[in-house]
């Protein structure tokens, strides 16, 4: 089971094994960098947060308890980092309507160009409407809807009731659906 493999890593690393932390950070590091751009905004500002999400994590690893989920403990500290970086310099939304400008995916180049044009398309819209939710609504529909966590670990991760990252994920979803209809019944002939 993955947790029970977490927890033995976690174990070995607070006994010197720094292999087992590079065995963490390889297993959580795309997961740990999406968060990171989703709420960020911002290839370079996400790789920042990225590696300070994972120094701040290695210092406190004293701190995380074998009774939580890893994971959910890395992304509340990821988000820690990643609202900490909001206080300085809010989201970096990309402007739809600037031609050639499109949000960097964590994927990277697409080997299909003409492909890839619609879907960077469709992925600057939803970039652009995730830049104008309030941070703990985007922080909640990243959680939930592109991580992948149950609205438990979501909780979890952002130190609230399960309720109200429910409402929270609710909220996000509404507005999404506001700002980005207009955009895909332009789409539809």
């Amino acid at each position: 089971m993955e947790f029970d493999a977490d927890d033995r890593l976690v174990h070995q690393t607070l006994a010197g094994d720094l292999k087992a932390y590079g065995a963490l950070v390889d297993r959580y590091r795309k997961r740990v960098y999406n968060l990171a751009y989703r709420m960020l905004g911002d290839r370079e500002r996400a790789e920042d947060a990225t590696q300070e999400a994972f120094i701040r994590a290695y210092r406190g690893l004293r701190s995380y308890r074998p009774s939580a989920r890893f994971a959910s403990w890395l992304f509340s500290t990821t988000s820690h980092v990643c609202i900490d970086h909001l206080r300085r310099r809010p989201f970096a939304a990309v402007s739809i309507d600037e031609p050639g400008v499109r949000p960097a995916t964590a994927e990277g180049i697409d080997a299909d160009p003409p492909a890839a044009y619609g879907r960077t398309e469709t992925q600057a819209q939803v970039h652009h409407a995730l830049g104008r939710l309030p941070d703990t609504q985007r922080l909640a529909i990243a959680l939930v809807h592109l991580q992948g966590l149950s609205y438990e670990d979501a909780a979890e991760v952002m130190g609230c009731p399960v309720g109200t990252v429910k409402s929270h994920a609710h909220r996000a979803r509404t507005t999404l659906k506001r700002l980005l209809t207009p955009q895909f019944q332009e789409c539809v002939p």
